[in-house]
């Protein structure tokens, strides 16, 4: 049925006010929801909606999506090209239709129409719905304690090419550090443009450049995320040192699950999709493949028996990584990392985390190049645990070195 109607059951009934549509005679068409609005010429619509207020008393029934009405937010590239036409195509159209239509005819709720007397809500009693966004992937009996001691933190953002993800990750940041704030940890953030190709640089300062608690590091070339990690960890001032993708592939609001694995004898803190009680979501199989039969190998070649070993979403020790000889800068040296604080004698945790095809953007890594650079990484990993020096960490301050990146504030 077309029009607004009851539906009668059990000696009860249900209004239903169906979505408004054209009728062609052949079948009918809809009229009335946003995408439509977007995406047929407005002159078409409007006649059609005229048409339908002139033929009939029955209500004209339009919906919409919020998100329809944020032309500026992010581009999703991980959907089709099918869905970004239905979802992205002429956005900004959708205010100016809706103010149209508001001035032109009168909108009612459908509770007035009906004449009901609607009931009060939970909201109006003054019960607010809670929404705890910390929870993470492990069964609450496995939970890690989710206080802390008032400890400052620095969390690490390499940043390449990510102008579309920045919005994103701005509202998402927000949401963490008060998250974290009321776990007591105060959160600085390090920002570290691998000399980006794009509108990185200023979009970081848009921002992020006016809050005391950030810091705007640049690369003077671009060196790989790796590298951009041991910038963070060496501007950073405090001992506890986070660092995250930009795309959010890894939800950072699991950093208040990791913070108190690092305990005092413990120097990372490394997120695992591939742990049991990990998980992974829309990423390729063929890449599964790939990554898994790379932490076989690094299993095999390291005393550390852990599921994952490429994570970029980890919780430091500064003083037992920073001064690491990393000879890799990009996506090899996070397994190097890794790697090499294994073989100090450093301590590493896992924790279940879930991976997610990143949104915005396009992936940096090379798969060919990165395969036959893992090869040669396990080569070299696997010399130096049969021939080199095991000596234990330090866990003092190292000394700091003078930064060769220049330093945006």
């Amino acid at each position: 049925k077309r029009l607004t109607h009851q539906i009668h059951a059990g000696g009860k009934a249900v209004w239903e006010f169906p979505y408004s549509t054209r009728d062609f005679g052949f079948r009918l068409f809809p009229i009335s929801g946003g995408n439509y609005f977007r995406q047929i010429p407005h002159t078409l619509m409007r006649h059609a909606v005229q048409n339908w207020h002139e033929q009939t008393d029955e209500p004209f029934v339009l919906y919409f999506h919020v998100w329809e009405l944020d032309p500026e937010q992010p581009r999703i590239s991980a959907a089709s090209h099918y869905n970004r036409v239905r979802h992205y195509r002429k956005l900004d159209k959708m205010e100016w239709v809706l103010k149209e239509y508001l001035k032109r005819y009168d909108f009612v709720g459908g509770a007035e129409f009906l004449g009901i007397l609607s009931e009060p809500s939970a909201v109006a009693d003054g019960l607010t719905p809670v929404f705890d966004s910390s929870v993470g992937v492990l069964d609450n009996h496995l939970q890690p304690p989710a206080t802390a001691d008032g400890s400052d933190i620095t969390i690490v953002i390499p940043c390449y090419n990510e102008e579309a993800a920045l919005p994103y990750l701005a509202n998402t940041l927000r949401s963490v550090e008060a998250n974290l704030s009321g776990k007591g940890y105060q959160t600085n953030l390090i920002f570290v443009d691998d000399q980006s190709k794009d509108e990185t640089f200023n979009k970081l300062h848009e921002l992020f450049g006016a809050k005391v608690n950030v810091k705007i590091v640049r690369h003077e070339k671009n060196q790989g995320v790796a590298a951009g990690i041991m910038t963070g960890l060496k501007s950073s001032e405090t001992e506890i040192v986070c660092s995250m993708d930009c795309d959010c592939t890894y939800d950072p609001h699991e950093l208040a699950n990791m913070l108190p694995l690092l305990t005092e004898d413990v120097d990372m803190v490394t997120a695992s999709p591939y742990h049991a009680n990990g998980g992974v979501r829309n990423v390729p199989e063929w890449r599964l493949f790939l990554s898994k039969g790379a932490s076989f190998l690094y299993r095999q070649a390291l005393d550390a028996k852990l599921s994952t070993f490429t994570s970029c979403f980890r919780v430091y020790r500064r003083s037992s990584v920073v001064n690491l000889p990393l000879e890799e800068k990009g996506f090899l040296g996070v397994a190097e990392m890794l790697g090499r604080l294994n073989l100090k004698g450093g301590k590493i945790v896992e924790y279940p985390a879930v991976l997610e095809v990143r949104l915005f953007g396009f992936s940096k890594m090379k798969t060919a190049r990165t395969i036959f650079g893992h090869l040669k990484l396990l080569s070299k990993l696997s010399k130096l645990r049969l021939f080199g020096k095991t000596e234990e960490i330090k866990t003092s301050l190292p000394k700091e070195k003078e930064l060769t990146e220049k330093v945006k504030m």
